[in-house]
C-alpha cells in the first residue's frame, strides 16, 4: 500500500506526465469541442432534412398563358 502511494505521488510530481501537461489538456479539450460541434451539426442537418420532408410542397401556379394576337390587316 505504501509503495502504491509512493508511485502515485511520484507520477503526479513528474512534469512530463501527459495527464497534467497543459498542452495535452488543451488538445483533449479541443478534440472534445470538435466532436461536440460535429455531432451538433449533424443533428441540425438531420432535423432540417426531416422538416423539409414534412413540409407540404408549395402549390404550383398554372403556366402563364401568352396573349397571342393575330396581326392586324393594314
Amino acid at each position: 500500500m505504501k509503495l502504491l502511494c509512493l508511485v502515485l505521488i511520484i507520477a503526479l510530481g513528474v512534469p512530463g506526465c501527459s495527464m497534467f501537461d497543459r498542452r495535452s489538456r488543451q488538445e483533449r479539450a479541443y478534440s472534445k469541442y470538435l466532436k461536440q460541434t460535429q455531432t451538433a451539426g449533424a443533428k441540425r442537418r438531420q432535423s432540417i432534412i426531416k422538416q423539409r420532408a414534412e413540409m407540404p410542397s408549395p402549390p404550383t401556379a398554372p403556366p402563364p398563358q401568352e396573349n397571342v394576337q393575330p396581326p392586324e390587316n393594314e
